[in-house]
């Protein structure tokens, strides 16, 4: 039976390939009576939440829905460097980006994923709209700092920014700066989030695994899990940042402001991707292979109809 739910604010978590699973709990949440406010989104997630919210200016959820099914098959379609659907392989693609640089594999900076992005996504209207507001974040390469790219700051270089991975692409030029990867400093913004729309729930979609069952030993497998502690300590940051913020508020909900109640009370609630990334290779992140993506995509299906079957009933308005 359709649910109607409260208005809720997004945050997509990135993860190359495996940004299938945050697509699956899109589609299944936009078949609901559903109101989206805001979206952060970091790498993949930004993929997503650019797709979601042109999608949703365009057509509604209907509309939202296909966008994203257009965007994962054009995903699907291409491959980092061309290098895993080549003769090199995925060992090939590993061995590749630890002897040269992107700027010595891509010395005329090829951009397949950004020249597509440009096609698809209405760019020009998400700048032009007010909701849903999205925040994107990408990582300086030079200061390390957080940068938060929002509604009137965006475009395919935006967003591609966001998903730079400096050992597969040349770092992104905006205005005199380069941006790599957001998941650096912000997978995905949170802290921003609430305080862009302290009125609303986030929902959370988590892909990076925090745990896992047996300590690596293979060197590609070590390098795979030192990149999923780095990618997922900013979230946990993040966390902890915006538990910190709402126990410093006073208790007293009547010395403060208006935004500052809505903040404190602001609540998070978490889709996990869990053994469904947990027990893939890592290197599929990289290898956007339609029958992986098809399959998380499934699986994110399955997790948010759990999800409203079971910790969204709190958000429900109407059946």
């Amino acid at each position: 039976m359709s649910v109607r739910l409260t208005p809720l604010s997004l945050a997509l978590q990135g993860g190359g390939a495996h940004g299938a699973f945050t697509w699956g709990v899109l589609d299944r949440l936009l078949e609901e009576d559903v109101t989206i406010r805001a979206i952060s989104g970091t790498s993949a997630g930004a993929l997503n939440a650019v797709a979601l919210a042109s999608g949703l200016l365009a057509d509604g959820r209907a509309g939202a829905r296909s966008s994203l099914d257009l965007l994962w098959r054009t995903i699907s379609g291409l491959t980092p460097l061309q290098l895993s659907a080549g003769p090199f392989g995925r060992f090939g693609l590993g061995l590749a980006t630890h002897l040269f640089s992107p700027y010595q594999l891509n010395p005329i900076g090829l951009d397949p994923l950004g020249d597509a992005l440009a096609q698809i996504i209405d760019f020009a209207g998400l700048r032009a709209a007010d909701l849903p507001r999205l925040l994107i974040a990408a990582t300086n390469a030079k200061s390390g700092a957080l940068k938060i790219f929002e509604n009137s700051e965006l475009s395919a270089a935006a967003v591609m920014a966001s998903a730079c991975l400096p050992q597969l692409f040349r770092a992104v030029e905006i205005d005199g700066e380069s941006y790599w990867d957001g998941g650096f400093t912000s997978n995905p913004p949170i802290v921003a989030l609430a305080r862009a729309m302290p009125a609303h729930p986030i929902l959370l979609v988590r892909i990076e695994p925090i745990e896992i069952q047996d300590v690596p030993r293979r060197a590609d497998a070590i390098r795979a899990r030192v990149a999923q502690l780095a990618f997922a300590q900013p979230l946990v940051r993040e966390l902890l940042e915006l538990e910190r913020l709402q126990t410093l508020l006073p208790p007293s909900l009547g010395l403060l402001s208006r935004e500052l109640r809505e903040l404190r009370r602001n609540r998070i609630t978490t889709i996990n991707a869990g053994d469904s990334i947990r027990r893939l290779d890592p290197a599929t992140r990289f290898v956007p292979d339609w029958s992986l993506v098809c399959n998380l995509r499934d699986a994110g299906r399955a997790a948010a109809e759990a999800w409203l079957a079971g910790e969204a009933r709190h958000l429900v308005t109407a059946w």
